[in-house]
């Protein structure tokens, strides 16, 4: 054993996550538990609004690393209690808002993890986790995934060509809309809502073309690994620069990506008199999220995120005044 090793044999681990999360990330946070000293909170809405008297109560200071899966736009104003936690990890499935254009957080993110202090981002793309990285921050970039205990393919009958299931309405979404709509109009998409669990699952398997409509993310939500991982073939908006090969996605072979509209309506127009296509891409689609990207196969780049010494944050030089510049110094 080296001397990382023994400095993190008896790490112990708080995680907080919380009671009104949508996606359950309670495969991953039980296979961590398997690996570490690990207690497991989860808050409620009322003490998530609390949060700097949540934190208070927690009785953080007797653990050695402390995660919170708490996202900064829900923690808001109260972040600042965040600075007492020492070894702290955010979980940060949000940061692709830095960059947005029609996100109120934009240029938000980076300014207030500097204000935290030493602390661990682990964000969920790679082109994202670049970008906050460069800015001197403590990154590690893991891929979102799918709850293969949750999701699968049930194998009957799929009865809806083209569907998009969440939200359009957020300003965030601002690009998403007229896209989707678009396709509505011209090619039958059908845009759907459904409750988490049971409802969800089965709405996926009756979808033959799952469109994402990840439009100016820069990242690929989570929607498109279940989408894939419940036998759908996935048309996703490209996100370019490593994203695709950092997941394995493959044009045409995997997933099928569109760069615009009028390539995302030559595509399914293609994709409508090849049936047979549709179907090998799905289930190669699968066979990758599979292989790849099930909760399961999270724990061990966590823990290893956990266990890794946190890094300090740069101190940012100041520019130098007016004074100075002339006189020199």
């Amino acid at each position: 054993m080296d001397e990382a090793d023994k400095n993190t044999a008896n790490l112990r681990l708080l995680i907080v996550s919380r009671e009104e999360r949508a996606t359950s990330l309670d495969t991953l946070f039980n296979g961590i538990a398997k690996q570490l000293d690990t207690t497991i909170v989860r808050i409620t809405k009322a003490q998530r609004i609390d949060f700097t008297n949540t934190v208070n109560q927690l009785d953080h200071e007797n653990y050695d690393r402390v995660l919170i899966d708490v996202p900064l736009t829900r923690i808001g104003k109260h972040y600042k209690v965040l600075r007492k936690i020492s070894g702290l990890i955010l979980y940060e499935q949000d940061a692709w808002m830095e960059f947005s254009k029609h996100s109120k957080y934009r240029n938000k993110f980076i300014k207030i993890y500097r204000s935290i202090g030493p602390c661990r981002l682990i964000l969920t793309g790679c082109n994202v986790g670049d970008r906050v990285r460069s800015a001197g921050l403590d990154v590690v970039a893991i891929p979102k995934c799918y709850d293969e205990n949750n999701l699968r393919n049930l194998h009957v009958e799929r009865d809806i060509e083209l569907g998009y299931i969440g939200r359009i309405k957020t300003r965030v979404y601002r690009d998403r809309r007229p896209f989707l709509e678009k396709l509505v109009a011209e090619k039958g998409l059908q845009m759907l809502r459904t409750h988490p669990g049971e409802e969800y699952l089965q709405t996926l398997n009756r979808i033959k073309i799952f469109v994402s409509a990840d439009i100016g993310f820069d990242e690929y939500m989570q929607k498109n690994f279940e989408a894939m991982a419940c036998g759908c073939m996935l048309f996703a908006c490209r996100q370019g620069g490593k994203e695709e090969d950092w997941l394995g996605f493959r044009h045409m072979e995997n997933v099928v990506l569109y760069d615009d509209l009028d390539a995302a309506q030559a595509r399914l127009a293609m994709l409508s008199e090849n049936p047979d296509l549709v179907e090998e891409v799905a289930r190669k689609g699968e066979t990758l999220v599979r292989e790849r990207h099930t909760m399961g196969s999270r724990v061990k780049p966590y823990v290893e995120a956990i266990k890794a010494e946190l890094k300090p944050v740069p101190v940012l030089q100041k520019p130098p005044s007016r004074w100075r510049r002339f006189f020199g110094g």
